[in-house]
């Protein structure tokens, strides 16, 4: 590529959503290998940034003189989904692309329609008629993708069906190991994101209690597939520990610790700038898993007008590494990671008084019922309502630092949920409980 070119690719890269450095000017832009597809090139791009950090980008791009991504062309998605159905192998000069394709998988017809999704974030989604969506991923990081991995252990392995069944997936095979491409996916009929779902219901008057009281037991349902098989090591439950316990509570104080920094070095008043480990000691010997990661409403998807939902997006937080992001933990995790998406909906539609202790009492009871004496659950109500305050925490300190860094017109919402769960931890009552 000639010095004009890579300004060029430098310059377009910079002006997309996916990516992740936009604070940061690009020094350089190094594409590593390329494979052909179709009428353009999947290239894989080292990314320098000027504060010394190399970051691996997945580029399908087409043909031609300027930078044009294929996402944007239907003959070259139709080209991958192609590589999907063939299982195909196609080699580039630095490793090669592999193709993997499920029991779920069903071809569609060679001239379906490809379209590209709106509102995309660090992922681009392109649809294919009524049957499949295939996610393709742009920051790449090498290892075993969760999103893949989990979404598979569903569909091959569980009986779970309010996750859409894993169709198929891309990698990129190197040296360094495997870096997950794209993967692709059923297409759910008649579905809205959940959030986008729920501010329309509040804007309606409409409180949506019995639908939340549905997720609170597809979530439990989620929870109980993913503790269901012993047998497969990287999903086998396994008993939470005292080590466990302090690690964990550590790792909540990291997190209080970066939100005191992204307020200016000072927490809020009534957040103490230490916490002990009795919050989470409840859960010794309760099991720890495999769960989702990063689950708020955006995460679902409310199917009919909020008659069901199915659960999306396995990829974990951002923020964590890949190994975090595979590490078993309490799936406690999860349903504090809701409460909290009840708490930005609350605020996002100015909801009436009561309305976020209601749909939190509407969706942990139905979860609490459906996984009612799972393993995975602490011995008691106190236990229970401890534990998920303390992960509450962590939840909204990991807000605060995202917000002060992308939205901070946004962070007086995590800022009070880390002083709602912080009063709910010393009362040994909910948050948002009378």
């Amino acid at each position: 590529m000639t010095a004009g070119g890579a300004d060029a690719l430098a310059g377009w890269i910079a002006g997309q959503r996916w990516f992740a450095g936009k604070s940061r000017r690009i020094v350089s832009v190094v594409l590593e290998d390329g494979v052909r597809v179709g009428p353009g090139t999947l290239w894989i791009a080292r990314v320098t940034l000027e504060d010394g950090r190399d970051d691996r980008y997945a580029l399908p791009l087409l043909d031609g003189p300027a930078p044009h991504d294929g996402l944007d062309d239907p003959g070259f998605c139709r080209a991958l989904l192609a590589l999907i159905a063939d299982e195909a192998r196609v080699a580039g000069a630095q490793g090669e692309v592999v193709a993997t394709r499920t029991r779920a998988f069903r071809p569609p017809a060679a001239d379906v329609s490809a379209r590209r999704l709106a509102g995309e974030q660090s992922n681009t989604s392109v649809v294919f008629g009524d049957v499949l969506i295939l996610k393709h991923f742009r920051r790449l990081a090498v290892g075993v993708n969760p999103d893949v991995e989990i979404t598979g252990f569903l569909t091959e392995r569980t009986s779970f069906r309010h996750t859409p069944r894993l169709a198929g997936s891309l990698e990129y095979r190197d040296a360094a190991g495997p870096w997950a491409l794209a993967m692709a996916e059923e297409l759910v009929d008649d579905a809205r994101d959940g959030w986008r779902w729920l501010l329309d219901r509040l804007a309606a008057g409409d409180a949506a209690l019995g639908a939340l009281r549905t997720l609170g037991r597809r979530t439990a349902e989620l929870h109980l597939a993913l503790a269901s098989d012993a047998g497969e090591p990287a999903f086998a439950p396994e008993r939470i520990t005292e080590g466990d316990v302090t690690a964990w509570t550590g790792a909540v104080q990291a997190q209080l610790d970066a939100a005191g920094l992204a307020l200016g070095g000072r927490l809020p008043d009534g957040v103490p700038a230490r916490l002990d480990s009795a919050g989470l000691a409840g859960l010794v010997g309760a099991a720890k898993l495999r769960h989702h990661g990063d689950f708020h409403l955006g995460q679902t998807l409310a199917v009919g007008d909020g008659e069901d939902f199915a659960i999306i997006d396995f990829e974990g937080e951002p923020l964590r590494s890949l190994a975090e992001r595979r590490c078993k933990h309490t799936p406690l995790r999860d349903v504090a990671g809701l409460l909290r998406s009840l708490g930005y909906a609350a605020a996002s539609a100015a909801a009436p008084a009561g309305w976020e202790a209601a749909a939190r009492e509407a969706f942990v009871s139905a979860y609490r019922e459906t996984a009612h004496s799972a393993p995975f659950l602490p011995a008691t109500e106190a236990a229970l309502t401890r534990a998920l305050a303390v992960l509450e925490v962590e939840k909204a300190a990991y807000e605060i630092v995202y917000e002060a860094n992308n939205r901070p017109d946004w962070v007086a919402i995590p800022v009070r949920g880390l002083v709602t769960a912080i009063a709910a931890l010393r009362s040994g009552r909910a948050a948002g409980a009378p």
